[in-house]
This record gives structure tokens, sequence and C-alpha cells, in this order.
């Protein structure tokens, strides 16, 4: 009763933390969509399997968005971190033969 005759507005919560390339809707953002298609196709070259770990993932994260986003935006990490993780490596391996050719 205090509230309504004092007028205060009661403190909102914070807005979640979003995932990398994910809108506050769940969905990819432009920068998103641009990302996940450069990384998946290198990821494609390096290690096919982590592309599927990558898209499983996402669709599983997709699905989880509504009732659990902590979960989903932990699952999309994961799932960048799978496509991104075998470009990473193999970028490093090419720096190195390209060194010890030098």
């Amino acid at each position: 009763m205090t509230e309504a005759v004092s007028g205060a507005v009661p403190a909102s919560a914070p807005a979640p933390r979003l995932a990398f390339g994910i809108g506050p809707d769940g969905t990819y953002t432009r920068f998103g969509q641009v990302a996940a298609f450069v990384l998946g196709l290198l990821t494609t070259f390096a290690c096919l399997p982590l592309v599927v770990v990558g898209a499983l993932l996402y669709t599983r994260a997709e699905t989880r968005f509504a009732e659990d986003p902590a979960r989903a935006r932990t699952l999309v990490n994961w799932s960048w971190i799978s496509i991104a993780a075998p470009v990473l490596i193999a970028a490093v391996a090419v720096a190195a033969v390209a060194a010890m050719k030098g």
C-alpha cells in the first residue's frame, strides 16, 4: 500500500546477456548469419564432424530459448566454439608450417 502512496516504481530486472551473434528474440543477427556461414564453411574443410556438432548445438538452443535462455546461451556459445576452433587451429598450423619452411 505504501508503494502506491509514495509512487515508487519497482526496479526492473536487468536484460539478460545475449550470446554472440544472437538477437534478443533468439534468432541470428545479420552479422551472426555471415560469421556462422563463413566459419561453418571453413570448418567443413578442416573438420566436418564439428560442423555437425555446432549445428546440433544451435538447433537445441533454438528449442530451449523460450523456456531457459541461460542454457540456450550456453549452447549457442559452444556451437560457436565448435565451428571456430578448427579454423583457429588450422590457421596456427598453416602459420607454423610457413615459419618452418621460412
